[in-house]
C-alpha cells in the first residue's frame, strides 16, 4: 500500500520482555512512578472539527485530562484516535473497527505521556467469530511542539495483555515519531499485525 510503513511485529514470548523492560524504565523511584487515570470518550459529545457527508468520514475533538483532548477521526467504518495533538498520519487497522468508549491514560507526576484504548476489529467477511478480534493500542501523546503516535499495538488475547500495553507505554517518551514503527504484540495471524500506519501524500 503505498506510503505504509511497516510495523515491527513480535509474538507473545517477547511481550513478557517487553512488559519487564517497560518496569524498568518507570523503577526511578516513587516519585516517577507511572499511574493509570481514566475518562470517558463519549463521541457523541465530541466537536466536530470537519465532516464529509459524502463519504461518511468525520473528525472529532473530544474531553480526555486537562490540555490533552482526544482527536478522533472516522472514515469507511475504521477509526484513528490521537491524543493531546491530531496527527496528520493515519494510524489505525486494515479490517474494520470500533473503539472502546475508555481511555487509560499513563501519568508521570501528574502529565500523561501515553494513552491505551481498546479496538474492536471485525472483518466483515463470514459473519462468525473468526472475524472478531480486539487489541489494545497504545499511543504516545502529543505535545504543543510535536504530535503524538501509535507506539504499539497488543492482541487482547495476549497473556496478561493490559500489563503488557503499560509496559509499552513506559517506551512512549523515548518513541520517535515518524523514525520509529508501531511493535505489533500477538500471535501469527492475529489482528495485531494488521495495524497500518499511512504517511500522507509529500512525506
Amino acid at each position: 500500500m503505498p506510503g505504509e510503513r511497516h510495523r515491527g511485529q513480535i509474538g507473545p514470548r517477547y511481550a513478557a520482555a517487553l512488559l519487564s523492560a517497560g518496569a524498568c524504565l518507570v523503577a526511578a523511584g516513587p516519585a516517577h512512578a507511572a499511574e493509570s487515570v481514566y475518562t470517558t470518550l463519549d463521541l457523541d459529545a465530541c466537536a466536530v472539527l470537519a465532516q464529509d457527508r459524502e463519504s461518511g468520514g468525520i473528525a472529532l475533538q473530544c474531553d480526555g485530562l486537562p490540555g490533552h483532548p482526544v482527536f478522533a477521526s472516522e472514515g469507511d467504518l475504521r477509526f484513528d484516535v490521537d491524543y493531546g495533538q491530531p496527527n496528520a498520519r493515519w494510524e489505525s487497522f486494515g479490517p474494520f473497527n470500533s473503539i472502546h468508549d475508555a481511555v487509560e491514560w499513563r501519568v508521570v507526576d501528574g502529565v500523561p505521556h501515553a494513552a491505551i484504548l481498546r479496538f474492536f476489529v471485525d472483518t466483515g467477511m463470514t459473519g462468525g467469530a473468526e472475524d472478531k478480534g480486539e487489541a489494545l493500542v497504545v499511543s504516545k501523546v502529543g505535545t504543543d511542539t510535536a504530535p503524538g503516535c501509535v507506539v504499539a499495538v497488543v492482541d487482547a488475547k495476549v497473556e496478561q495483555a493490559n500489563g503488557v500495553a503499560r509496559g509499552a507505554a513506559a517506551m512512549a517518551p523515548r518513541f520517535a515519531c515518524g523514525t520509529d514503527m508501531p511493535v505489533s504484540i500477538g500471535p501469527e495471524g492475529s489482528f495485531a499485525h494488521s495495524f497500518h500506519s499511512i504517511v500522507p501524500e509529500g512525506q
